[in-house]
């Protein structure tokens, strides 16, 4: 795992300051090449091939490589190119030499997480590859004329020393709480999706980005035809194979573990085919969000090494101080804060190597979202069209608690947003979409100075063969990518450990596409076929009990010992936000009146981001 940079022209003290900005993703190493067309740096963390041997950036011919990430079967690839000479045992020179031969398409047969450049000094141009899901980041700034590129926004701020906020990044980072599609908080730095590569040519500056993966081709292919039992099998197979993968490396390898679904399947196989895996857990006092009992249950019965720590509210507060250090951009998702702590755990434990287990409720259907929309929807869908926009004229005109009466729906005054995305959407076809939007526009209308268009950039969900797997694949290419995988690469980059996700293997993901949805949710289960996997592994016990996610308690922390943080910065002003409405907001909050107190710390993360950086 590592960290890179470059840009057009020739600057070696620029080049240096972005290179200092990210040493925290890779303080084993340093590297640079620079000639009169291009500078790129290299910050390395060794993983593989520990040797000098390993240093980049990596020449060979008229190419030049910076790499990020880890292809994990590069040996099988290495095989493929028996006319080469290899001088080390790293992935790297793999990939620089598949490049060699095949050109762009080598990346298809790369299987992994990864963010490279390779510079072609003959042809005077640049190719930059993003793996498949977007495990790993890759931004870059382009105005028509200069070009520059970085693993965190934070080396583009050096590169170009004054960069204004992107307003309509900083709407949807007040919607989502975090910064959705291709943008970034700044104009001009964009990032470069998930599953493309940029073309970049340094004779006339011209700029082409591609994609050479989606997963929707897959959902597109027939549905295999296999019984229940023969699923289980398939899946526990690709799942053994790709978490074998993950285990390739010269240094300790640990598992990040919750006690959910997700991450016990990952530390079980693993356990299973290694045995002696370290696990590491964070728990609350508060009962309601601790999920550190299941997970030392399941770390015993699988006969793990088991570290847990509990997260309590001052330690919070000390990660909050380096929350806009971790994370460079405006980031929401609160859930840093306790996997900021369970890096620091697996690092001071010697792990240089942490597993993952995101990517198991956008692939295998497990979040509650889904199942109520989809219900709500049903009922909503049984009334005719022309009475539905009647209801939602009267939801408009008279209040939406009204409306809920009409409908026999309860408390849906939260939900303002989606149920009027769906008493207005004829088919079922862009709802969630239209839910996100709308709910982006009303939450932003009150609080933003300014009038911003909502962005109508990223991924479109189009024709599905359900609701609820049409929900799933938004969360695939917009939550999972520009939200969860932020979430873990900065965590554990900030800490200097690497990060891997095995359960977002495209292979598991093309494979989960062509099994029949009815394996995904069945009879009011989800994660059905998931879990039949892991009933080979853990009792049912351990399995069957109530999905929790990995929140932190927000709301009690921010009503006690984290007030200050709020009194400290909402006595400003700022010339975007209308913080007399924050204001209000925060004092209907502590009257413990309904407020959502995610907005209000949302406006703290801003504040304190746009403090350090701007």
């Amino acid at each position: 795992m590592c960290g890179i940079v470059g840009f057009n022209g020739e600057d070696k003290n620029k080049l240096d300051n972005l290179l200092n900005s990210i040493t925290h993703r890779g303080p084993d190493d340093k590297g640079v090449y620079s000639d009169d067309t291009v500078s790129l740096g290299h910050v390395r963390l060794s993983i593989l091939d520990l040797s000098d041997a390993g240093h980049q950036p990596m020449i060979y011919e008229d190419l030049v490589l910076v790499f990020n990430g880890e292809i994990y079967n590069f040996q099988e690839i290495k095989k493929e190119l028996s006319e080469y000479e290899f001088h080390s045992n790293s992935d790297s020179e793999v990939v620089l030499k598949a490049f060699h031969k095949w050109g762009v398409k080598a990346v298809d047969r790369f299987r992994g997480m990864f963010a490279f450049a390779i510079y072609d000094k003959k042809n005077k141009e640049i190719f930059i590859f993003r793996d498949r899901v977007g495990v790993k980041p890759l931004y870059y700034y382009y105005d028509g004329k200069e070009f520059a590129f970085a693993s965190e926004t934070r080396a583009l701020k050096r590169y170009k020393n004054r960069l204004d906020i992107e307003k309509e990044a900083l709407c949807e980072y007040f919607q989502y709480g975090y910064i959705s599609s291709n943008l970034s908080i700044y104009q001009n730095v964009k990032k470069l999706p998930a599953g493309h590569y940029l073309h970049y040519e340094l004779s006339d500056s011209k700029l082409q980005i591609k994609e050479y993966w989606s997963i929707l081709p897959y959902f597109k292919k027939p549905k295999l035809n296999l019984s229940e039992d023969e699923f289980i099998d398939k899946l526990e197979e690709i799942l053994i194979e790709s978490f074998k993968y993950r285990m390739v490396a010269d240094v300790s390898v640990g598992v990040f573990l919750s006690g959910g679904v997700d991450s016990s399947i990952v530390a079980a196989i693993l356990q299973k085919h290694y045995g002696n895996i370290h696990t590491f857990t964070i728990g609350f006092k508060e009962a309601k969000y601790n999920e550190a009992t299941w997970a030392k249950k399941v770390a015993e019965y699988l006969g793990t090494n088991h570290t847990e720590k509990y997260l309590l509210a001052n330690e919070a507060k000390d990660i909050l101080e380096h929350f806009v250090d971790i994370y460079d951009e405006p980031f929401g998702d609160s859930s840093g804060i306790p996997t900021s702590l369970v890096s620091k755990v697996a690092k001071d434990s010697g792990v240089k190597v942490v597993l993952s287990a995101d990517g198991g409720d956008e692939i295998f259907c497990g979040y509650s979202r889904y199942w109520i929309n989809y219900s709500l929807g049903k009922k909503i869908r049984a009334i005719p069209y022309p009475l539905r926009r009647l209801i939602s004229y009267s939801m408009d005109k008279f209040g939406v608690d009204r409306a809920s009466k009409l409908i026999k729906v309860k408390n849906l005054a939260h939900k303002y947003n989606q149920l009027g995305a769906m008493l207005n959407e004829k088919e079922w076809r862009g709802i969630y979409e239209r839910m996100i939007h709308n709910a982006k526009e009303y939450q932003t209308k009150s609080l933003l100075n300014c009038s911003v268009k909502n962005s109508d950039s990223g991924f479109k969900i189009g024709l599905s063969e359900n609701p609820m797997q049409g929900m799933m694949l938004w969360d695939y290419h917009r939550y999972l990518s520009d939200d969860i995988l932020v979430k873990v690469d900065r965590a554990t980059m900030y800490h200097s450990i690497e990060g891997r996700e095995p359960l977002l293997d495209h292979k598991i993901s093309e494979f989960m596409a062509q099994v029949p949805f009815e394996y995904k949710y069945k009879d009011g289960t989800s994660k059905y076929l998931l879990k039949k996997v892991l009933e080979r592994y853990l009792p049912k016990e351990l399995i069957d009990r109530p999905k929790m996610g990995f929140g932190i308690p927000m709301f009690e922390w921010f009503g006690s010992e984290l007030k200050i943080l709020f009194e400290e910065y909402f006595t400003q002003d700022d010339e975007i936000i209308n913080m007399d409405f924050v204001r209000d907001e925060y004092k209907r909050f502590i009257q413990n009146r309904a407020v959502n107190v995610n907005l209000l710390w949302f406006v703290l993360v801003y504040l304190k981001w746009k403090e350090r950086y701007m």
